[in-house]
């Protein structure tokens, strides 16, 4: 289990680094990634979350999951467009996850959001 960050600095890096992973991980499950797949590039969010939290327990993660995906899946619904930021739905459903779990609030996430599209070179992962 990793130490929760307490900066937003240290949230954005830690939202990058789980990033990475997730691309690893999409990635070995299919080398020749399309547009589709690479969409469900942010349903590691909450899996990632449980992960560094040390979240065990298959029903709070199934219900970290369903709370984490919501906001990029009504994205999807609102704008189709939206689908193709595929590291944007990742970062989303990862910091959300953190906010189902009550270690962010929906204000600090928006800070962490905001941090990362201006300081963080997200292009360079995929």
């Amino acid at each position: 289990m990793r130490e929760i960050p307490r900066e937003v600095s240290g949230w954005a890096n830690e939202a990058k680094s789980a990033l990475g992973v997730a691309w690893t991980l999409l990635k070995g499950e299919q080398p020749e990634l399309g547009a589709e797949q690479k969409s469900y590039l942010f349903k590691y969010g909450a899996a990632l979350c449980s992960l560094n939290r040390g979240i065990k327990d298959k029903d709070k993660q199934k219900a970290l999951y369903q709370f984490s995906a919501k906001r990029v899946l009504a994205s999807f619904e609102a704008d189709a467009e939206t689908k193709a930021h595929y590291e944007l739905n990742f970062l989303l459903a990862y910091i959300d996850a953190h906010v189902g779990l009550g270690l962010l609030t929906e204000d600090k996430a928006e800070e962490v959001m905001l941090y990362i599209t201006e300081n963080i070179e997200l292009n360079d992962l995929a």
